[in-house]
């Protein structure tokens, strides 16, 4: 798919769904190798640098623990740092409240 799009074939389709592919499977699958491409090809010019081992371990601790997405989206739901953030800036905005006028 990568190397030879145009090369697809009628035929290559049928055997997919003979193997029992749908065509929405079939669509999925080609948007996924299309966009991983995109990715790889952007990646690649713009020297985007990699991970280190430590933050894909990291990221698969949080979502073999956590999955991808919470099933309450609530406050609750945001990262634990995005609550800092906000307690942190919260505490900033109140340092400037008590200051003297200029």
């Amino acid at each position: 798919m990568v190397h030879a799009s145009t090369s697809i074939t009628q035929n290559d389709v049928d055997v997919a769904r003979k193997a029992g592919w749908s065509d929405e499977a079939l669509y999925d699958a080609i948007t996924v190798c299309s966009l991983f491409q995109f990715y790889n090809n952007w990646i690649d010019a713009t020297g985007v640098a990699d991970m280190p081992a430590s933050g894909y371990e990291m990221s698969g601790h949080r979502l073999a623990t956590e999955g991808y997405a919470s099933e309450d989206r609530g406050e609750s739901a945001k990262p634990a740092r995005t609550a800092k953030r906000k307690k942190a800036s919260k505490s900033k905005r109140a340092k400037k409240s008590k200051r003297a006028p200029k």
